[in-house]
């Protein structure tokens, strides 16, 4: 069975064990059943103040709502790229954006708010995919079935920012989108651009009530940092099925006898299948024909 089909073992395991996730069951011999009102006693909610929770989705239901989900891919996608090998994060993450690093990678996620020094009840920012190495900063926003939009573009802009003043400057800033091919066209009008240049006028342009108060006062208080991370920031954007097809690409040289690439082979075939499955927008053999299509010389630098 593959990875990613393990993955989904696990979520089987605790939809039906709920106690997994501290919740608890209520009897139907508890219930108090009054027409169309159904009530329970007070003792099986006592300490609580959130709302009560029922199963809305039946377990196939379930898998086929989470896999649209741009948190579930997320979740897939750390997880291949914290077992990556530098080499692979390097071609598929920085070579798209003209940067050649090969790491080593360390990548950020949750731990943003203790490194930056964050309060808990704030809500900054949480990027998809944040790698760092000595010499790069490399964010990835992953899209789905929503589209980005100029101050999510600005939170990664803030991003770099504070991590430049935690661990020192970088020579290459690069922000990856990764969206489904049916959204390339538009995607640098979505995030307010014309192209993958950030212009001068681009802050000025934020709407600071969408912004976290961090991020809005960081930018009105440091325009100059600002404005260096704008001039030196790279980006480009892919599909989804350019991904899977990069995948493929690297997987078909290894050796399934080698023990190393026998690892390598079963990590990368369960994240391109679980790609192929949230990526509605064709067959595997549509996904490699318009792969080929889009990758351009100058989109793949060497």
């Amino acid at each position: 069975m593959p990875w990613n089909d393990k993955y989904w073992d696990m979520i089987g395991n605790i939809y039906w064990t709920p106690r997994f996730l501290g919740l608890k069951s209520i009897p139907q011999k508890a219930w108090r059943v009054d027409e169309d009102v159904v009530s329970i006693p007070r003792d099986y909610v006592e300490g609580s103040n959130g709302p009560l929770y029922t199963r809305a989705r039946k377990l196939a239901d379930l898998k086929a709502y989470l896999n649209g989900q741009e948190e579930v891919l997320n979740h897939f996608f750390n997880l291949a790229f914290s077992i990556m090998p530098d080499a692979i994060i390097g071609r598929v993450l920085c070579r798209p954006l003209s940067i050649n690093d090969d790491g080593p990678f360390n990548s950020l996620g949750r731990d943003l708010a203790l490194r930056y020094g964050w309060k808990p009840s704030e809500n900054v920012t949480q990027p998809d995919g944040f790698f760092l190495t000595a010499r790069s900063l490399i964010a990835v926003e992953l899209k789905l079935t929503s589209t980005s939009w100029p101050e999510q573009l600005a939170k990664y802009l803030a991003l770099m920012l504070w991590e430049e003043r935690e661990s020192g400057p970088r020579s290459n800033l690069g922000l990856l989108f990764i969206v489904p091919e049916n959204a390339l066209p538009a995607h640098w009008s979505k995030v307010g651009l014309k192209d993958a240049e950030l212009d001068p006028q681009f802050i000025e342009r934020l709407a600071p009530d969408k912004l976290p108060r961090r991020i809005a006062e960081l930018f009105k208080d440091s325009p100059g940092e600002v404005s260096s991370i704008c001039e030196r920031l790279r980006m480009n954007v892919v599909s989804w099925s350019w991904l899977a097809e990069e995948l493929r690409t690297i997987e078909q040289p290894l050796d399934s006898s080698s023990v190393g690439d026998q690892t390598l082979i079963r990590l990368l075939t369960g994240f391109r299948n679980q790609i192929e499955s949230h990526d509605s927008t064709g067959t595997p053999d549509d996904v490699r024909r318009r792969s080929r299509q889009k990758i351009t010389e100058t989109e793949m630098s060497p």
